[in-house]
């Protein structure tokens, strides 16, 4: 709940909006349309820095014991930065779904520190989970590193200002990738995509709510920290383009996968924690829904007792590439996210939802669990080694994707349920 006026608190969230302000009236928000906003926040720590670095590169290694090394971008006073700008698709013909996300992450005071290419596929239908993959990649060789572009040999995400005022789009993203040798599940990952990004959002100013190590005044306006949690949201954009992979089978042999992606609804998200991941939210829930006219997004996370245990949600509508309804809630518990039934995963201890409900008046009675992700399973062995010694976690991912239906529409829902502590 939020305090009063005369109460001290260690964290500021980001102002609530009612759902019911039409879109264009609203000063709690801003509207995305242009690329400009959708640049690396990260990129602002040291751009110099990091340019110099590559110049004078002598050593790709990822795990850098100082300040120096590929990354040194962020500032020493900083406990950790972990950026991630993913685009998650939604092939409403196929059934088949995923995301490929680029993450930079400077972890620990800089005991780990890199760009990483995370690519999941999975369906909506138990006929086609033989696409089910979820790979990590770590991107060495950076060869340029630009706000709205990044370049690395087998890599490259970059943001195009080419907007199109018929199809309402703001501006276009293009990823491509050619991995050739890849991890053990899969080989010659290639990817070739090219997004229109329709409208998009933030809170007001820069979409960060804060934290701080000393108690301060609820009421102190213009506060800041390097210490946040910030989001960009594109909740609706349209993909082209094919992805293919080579996937192992039972029998050790590989067959090739391939997925070609005409006009497929998708969303953008940019997130960016500005500190250790346990330290900024205990538990997180996360919604991309969507249809033939409409898409419904919504993200939700809730501080760990050190920060007061508040839970902010932010949701929005769109139908037909436009927004039309955008929420956000810190004090009001119906418009957080409800488990309206719920299962003991008896290895991690964790209960975790089987029916849920949205804000934005959506929700799923029947999820369909598609993964089960431990977090820490996937870090390096030295970084997660001092996790495990340093503080008492164990998170994990709860993954869902199913068919779903929103205003009588049928269409396709990726849920996410997430415990850390």
């Amino acid at each position: 709940m939020l305090k009063s006026s005369s109460d001290k608190v260690k964290f500021a969230p980001i102002k609530e909006v009612d759902y019911k302000t039409p879109v264009s009236k609203s000063k709690k928000y801003t509207l995305i349309n242009d690329i400009q906003p959708l640049e690396w926040y990260c990129h602002n720590d040291s751009e110099t820095g990091y340019q110099q670095t590559i110049n004078n590169r002598a050593d790709s290694s990822n795990v850098v014991t100082s300040s120096g090394g590929l990354f040194g971008v962020v500032k020493k006073s900083m406990e950790t930065r972990i950026e991630t700008q993913t685009l998650y698709f939604t092939d409403l013909q196929s059934g088949l779904c995923g995301f490929v996300q680029l993450l930079y992450s400077t972890v620990m005071g800089g005991i780990y520190k890199g760009f990483q290419l995370n690519f999941k596929i999975f369906g909506s239908e138990n006929n086609n989970s033989d696409y089910d993959v979820w790979e990590s990649f770590k991107l060495d060789n950076i060869t340029e590193f630009q706000p709205l572009k990044l370049v690395s040999r087998s890599v490259i995400f970059e943001f195009l200002n080419n907007k199109d005022e018929k199809l309402g789009s703001i501006g276009q993203l293009s990823i491509k990738c050619d991995l050739p040798t890849c991890n053990n599940t899969i080989q010659n990952l290639k990817i070739d995509l090219m997004v229109d990004l329709f409208q998009g959002f933030k809170m007001n100013p820069n979409g960060c709510n804060y934290y701080f190590d000393k108690p301060i005044t609820s009421t102190e306006e213009s506060v800041s920290s390097d210490k946040m949690i910030r989001h960009v949201f594109v909740p609706r954009g349209k993909c082209n383009g094919h992805i293919s992979y080579d996937k192992r089978l039972n029998n050790g042999n590989f067959q090739n996968k391939t997925l070609d992606l005409a006009d497929v609804p998708v969303v953008y998200l940019d997130a960016v924690q500005g500190l250790l991941p346990n330290k900024a939210a205990s538990k997180w829930n996360f919604l991309c829904f969507q249809s033939e006219n409409y898409s419904t997004l919504a993200i939700e996370f809730t501080t760990p007792q050190e920060y007061d245990n508040f839970t902010v949600t932010v949701w929005s509508i769109t139908e037909k590439n436009k927004l039309i309804a955008i929420g956000s809630s810190v004090s009001s518990p119906k418009r957080h996210v409800r488990f309206r039934a719920t299962s003991t995963d008896k290895e991690s201890g964790w209960i975790y939802p089987t029916s849920i409900k949205f804000p934005g008046r959506f929700s799923e009675r029947d999820l369909r669990l598609v993964n089960r992700y431990d977090v820490l399973g996937e870090l390096p062995s030295m970084v997660r080694s001092l996790a495990q010694k340093i503080v008492s976690i164990k998170p994990f991912i709860y993954q869902y994707c199913q068919p779903s239906k929103y205003k009588h529409e049928k269409g396709i829902s990726i849920i996410e349920s997430t415990f850390i502590s």
